[in-house]
């Protein structure tokens, strides 16, 4: 099972400037398992209005699955672990070659993975990890958050640890803000602060970063 993480701004991996990168890991199909925990409380507190975003015929559900369909899968094939499910999510990942973790807050995300007792198998896992904005971030060792509708502040938040030695400002769009927050991130942790556009991610593997599409430092 290869081995690789893919930090991506949003879920457009489909794209020439991330397929060209990308083909080669995707081309067999790894089995995936799309983690869905990094929402808002205000988006979903149980199974109806977890799946209302994220079962089939809900509000994100389209935009995750297309760049899976792109590369040849199917419905069927893409397992979702919902949160509110009676299903071993631990044999789920077990199951699983590549984990794919959705946008919103990280912090959510890995709060929620050490309630459901599967921090230990994500940070074990020896397949492919992606993840779009949030599920970018939450796979690094520390990462900063830049203030937006969610965050009042800038702060520095601990991630799963999967990717260490660099932080990421994703949904770059040029603004004094961002910059300010990647500088002072870069400037207090001495780690280089990667600024993903709309069509940019890294590919990492063995340690070597790859970087796909519009994406500056």
């Amino acid at each position: 099972m290869a081995k690789a993480n893919i930090l991506l701004n949003y879920y457009n991996f489909d794209g020439e400037w991330a397929r060209v990168h990308l083909e080669g890991l995707l081309r067999d199909r790894p089995r995936v398992l799309i983690l869905p925990l990094a929402y808002r409380p205000t988006q979903a507190w149980d199974e109806d209005s977890w799946r209302s975003i994220y079962g089939e015929g809900g509000e994100k559900y389209e935009n995750i699955v297309r760049p899976f369909l792109a590369y040849g899968y199917e419905r069927k094939d893409l397992q979702w672990l919902d949160p509110y499910s009676h299903e071993d999510h631990l044999v789920q990942l077990s199951d699983a070659e590549m984990l794919f973790f959705t946008g919103g807050m990280p912090e959510r995300a890995i709060a929620r993975l050490e309630d459901m007792g599967l921090t230990e198998a994500v940070v074990r896992f020896g397949g492919i990890v992606a993840g779009a904005s949030a599920g970018a971030m939450l796979q690094l060792g520390t990462y900063h958050i830049t203030p937006d509708e969610d965050y009042a502040e800038y702060s520095m938040q601990r991630g799963l640890g999967l990717v260490n030695g660099l932080d990421l400002e994703v949904h770059y769009l040029g603004t004094e803000l961002q910059d300010a927050c990647a500088a002072r991130a870069h400037r207090e942790h001495g780690m280089p602060v990667y600024k993903m556009r709309h069509e940019g991610g890294l590919l990492i593997e063995n340690g070597n970063i790859t970087v796909m599409g519009q994406v500056g430092s």
